[in-house]
Formats: structure tokens, sequence, C-alpha cells
């Protein structure tokens, strides 16, 4: 009694014993209010029912049992049927169409026998056509032809024409004044070497220079004299003393070939009395400055440092032979 005592003076000094009071109150209430029981619910409205919907109902049973067929019988589901327990197949996806060009040509197969079957059933067209493919363009192989005039400029009827085949000495190879080596790259060039003595002079250009000519440069249209002096040194056009020839370049004809054996045979054209001269010539007076390419039928120019280098190679073949 004395702790109940102390906290009524407690809260009376501390001025809250109307909140005791409250707190007193509330907990008596508490097991009043539970005991008592809730109101029952309320009716349902009754349903007015006529005439035969009433005996139905009073008669037949709102859910029927089963029969016995109809438990054996399979459900009917909607859709299509599927079994959980089967593995599921990817859809084969449909080939998209080949578009064929109008100019196109469809090369197939001809059939041979039946038809080849797949279950039973004929077997997809798997038939892909074919698109023409370009034609292989054949190699073509460039071939010249060099028709020249040459003769002594005393004569008053020009020389005969005539086709000079590469390493041809001209007039003759017993008495050789120029030898053509060949066509340089730009194929409007033809290149003659000259013998020893001759002076040149007229449209074409002299290599290395003018005045140490060992070869000429001359094109077609083109007009150049060459004087051969005697064993005195003089030349005339009357040929007291020595010789003047002029050689006119008619034409340089160019044709084209897909035949790589004809191309072969038109590159090998040379005049074998010719290739002696320049043999020698080479073995006198050292390697020329031009090299001929067989594959391309073109006459190529050294460059100093390949020029050099074959000079080079020529010494050390010499030396060895001593």
């Amino acid at each position: 009694m004395s702790v109940i005592n102390d906290t009524w003076r407690f809260l009376v000094q501390r001025k809250l014993w109307p909140l005791a009071i409250l707190l007193i109150a509330a907990a008596a209430a508490v097991p009043i209010l539970l005991a008592e029981e809730p109101p029952p619910p309320a009716a349902a409205p009754a349903v007015d029912v006529k005439g035969d919907q009433a005996a139905v109902l009073a008669t037949e049973p709102i859910v029927a049992p089963a029969a016995e067929g109809d438990r054996n019988a399979r459900r009917q589901v909607l859709g299509s049927p599927k079994n959980p327990f089967k593995p599921q197949v990817t859809p084969t996806p449909t080939p998209k169409p080949v578009v064929v060009k109008p100019d196109a040509v469809e090369k197939t197969a001809p059939a041979k026998g039946d038809a080849p079957t797949v279950g039973g059933s004929p077997a997809p067209d798997t038939t892909v056509p074919v698109l023409p493919t370009d034609p292989i363009e054949k190699k073509k192989y460039e071939l010249q032809e060099l028709t020249v005039r040459f003769g002594p400029s005393s004569e008053t009827t020009a020389p005969p024409r005539k086709d000079v085949k590469r390493l041809q000495a001209l007039p003759s190879s017993d008495e050789p004044v120029l030898i053509y080596l060949g066509l340089l790259d730009d194929n409007k060039t033809a290149v003659f070497l000259l013998d020893s003595g001759v002076i040149a002079q007229g449209d074409g250009t002299c290599k290395p220079t003018r005045t140490t000519c060992e070869t000429i440069h001359i094109k077609a249209g083109e007009t150049e004299f060459f004087d051969v002096p005697s064993e005195d040194g003089e030349v005339t056009e009357e040929g007291e003393g020595g010789t003047q020839y002029q050689l006119d370049v008619v034409a340089i004809r160019k044709t084209s070939t897909t035949n790589a054996k004809k191309a072969k045979r038109a590159m090998a054209r040379v005049s074998e009395s010719g290739r002696k001269i320049v043999r020698a010539r080479v073995t006198g007076d050292g390697p020329l400055r031009y090299r001929y390419d067989a594959k391309s039928g073109r006459l190529e120019k050294l460059s100093k440092k390949a020029y050099k280098a074959v000079v080079a190679k020529a010494a050390k073949a010499a030396r060895a032979h001593f």
C-alpha cells in the first residue's frame, strides 16, 4: 500500500492526478467492451423465383456430378493441343526469293529419274539460279612494224619501202651503216645504232650527244642523213670519196593480238647477221646503253647506275679471259 500511496502523492505533487484517473477508467472499460457480442449480419434479400424455375431449382442440384464416360474422355482445350513433355521445334525461316536480272540465264542440272523425296513427300527445290559472269578478258600483245626508205641521197628516185626487223643492218650486213635496235616504251621512237665514223644530221636526236653520236632516235615522218666518209675522210653527195645515205621513217604500224604464240614469234623476229655485228661492236667498244625486254618487245634505256654495273661486269668478264 505504501507504493500506491507514494505514487499517488507523487502524481498530486506533480499535478498529474487527472491523467492517472483517466488511465484507471480506461483499464476498467476494456474488459466490459470485449464481453459484448457483435450484432448479427443482415439477411440477404429474397429473390422472387417464378414458375418452372422454382421447380427446376428444387429438383436439380446446382453442381451435377461427372458421369463415368466424361471422366475417361479427353478434355477439349482451346487452340491446338500441346504436349508439355515434347521438345519445342524451332520454326524454319522461309527463304527469301533470289532476284534474277532480266539478262540472267538460269542454269540447272537436268533431272534424272524420279525426284528425290523426304519423308514420302517431294523434296523442296534447292536449285539456285546462276548469274552469268563477265567473260575473262584475254591479254593483248601489242606488236609494231617499222617501215622505212633507205638509200643513197644522190639517187633521183626514192628508194623502195621496206619493213625492218630488229637488229637488221642497213643497207646490208656486209656494209652496215645503221642497225635497228628496236622501239622505246613510247612506241613512237625507233633507235638505230651507228657504225663507227658515221656522221648524222637531220630531224633525229643523237645520243649521248650530237658530237658523240652512238645512236640516233627518230620518229615516223622524220628524215636523217648519214655521211660515210672514205678512207681520206671526204664525203660528197655524188659518192666521190664517200657516200651520203638518207633514212626516211615512213610509219610505225601498231597491231595487237591475243594469241600468245603469235606474239612470241613476232617479238623473236631478229636478224642473226645483225646480232653478230652488234656482239662484235660490244666486244670492241663496250656494252650498249640499251636492253631489249623480250616480254614486252620494247627497248629500255639503262640508267647511269645500271649502265655502270653492266660496264663493270663486262670488264670483269674480259679480265677473266686473260
